[in-house]
């Protein structure tokens, strides 16, 4: 795992070489615990709920929570690991759902009634033992927390989770510092049209839809239907509401 990367959804060269410089700073400290590789990404509060629910009306459907935007990885041998993980085995993955619980670390289950299962056989062919989901509280939200996911050639008893906190607080700390934004997972590409919030900004500053159509050279109609579409999403009682929860979940 020589080389450190991320994938954020809107990836630039300048970004990339300061991810892998802050990701160099934090592999070693995370290395002394016995983990030789991890990706971190945020997670909604909500998430474990919208999983459960499984809805296509959600927000955060399954599709959205599987999805490989705004996760660092600590290098493109993880990063190919996690795209194979949600892509191939997390769809029927018992430790995909309950990782999402967001009270506690969680320690995935590798094998089931006795045998290895498919978190198992992908995570082994890596050479990892252990896989183990620690979230962390964002210190200015309590609409979303950050989570890594921790990887172990060991097994969980030869660990030595001593301190691994603190130092992991610390890590998110350096993330969250110079990519906030990318790791916020409601400022996802996929999430909303990036004219409608273009247009909620605006109507969060005052500005009237027909000025909003005038600045963003669309039809007054359109900017009403990318503000009602918002306000869908967002299950939002009116306009000002919208503006309080885009808000709360920093999408502006």
């Amino acid at each position: 795992m020589e080389k450190l990367t991320f994938f954020p959804e809107c990836e630039t060269g300048e970004s990339n070489a300061l991810a892998e410089s802050i990701l160099n700073n934090i592999k070693l400290p995370i290395a002394e615990h016995g983990f030789g590789g991890f990706w971190f990404q945020g997670v909604a509060k909500s998430a474990y709920q919208d999983y459960l629910k499984n809805s296509r009306k959600s927000l955060l459907t399954r599709r959205v929570l599987r999805s490989r935007g705004g996760v660092f990885a600590s290098s493109p041998k993880v990063e190919q690991l996690h795209e194979q993980y949600v892509t191939r085995v997390a769809p029927t993955d018992i430790n995909f759902g309950e990782a999402l619980r967001l009270e506690s670390p969680y320690c995935y289950v590798l094998c089931e009634n006795g045998q290895p299962n498919k978190a198992r056989k992908l995570f082994n062919r890596y050479g990892v033992n252990t896989v183990l989901s620690w979230p962390l509280k964002h210190f200015a939200s309590d609409a979303w927390s950050g989570r890594f996911t921790l990887l172990s050639k060991h097994s969980f008893d030869e660990l030595d989770l001593t301190g691994l906190e603190p130092t992991l607080k610390h890590a998110q700390m350096s993330l969250f510092e110079h990519f906030h934004n990318e790791i916020n997972p409601y400022r996802q590409n996929n999430l909303f049209n990036q004219t409608a919030i273009k247009a909620l900004k605006m109507a969060a500053t005052g500005l009237h839809n027909h000025e909003i159509s005038q600045e963003l050279h669309i039809t007054v109609r359109g900017v009403e239907y990318h503000l009602e579409s918002m306000r869908n999403k967002l299950s939002a009682s009116n306009r000002a509401n919208l503006v309080h929860i885009a808000h709360q979940l920093e999408i502006i």
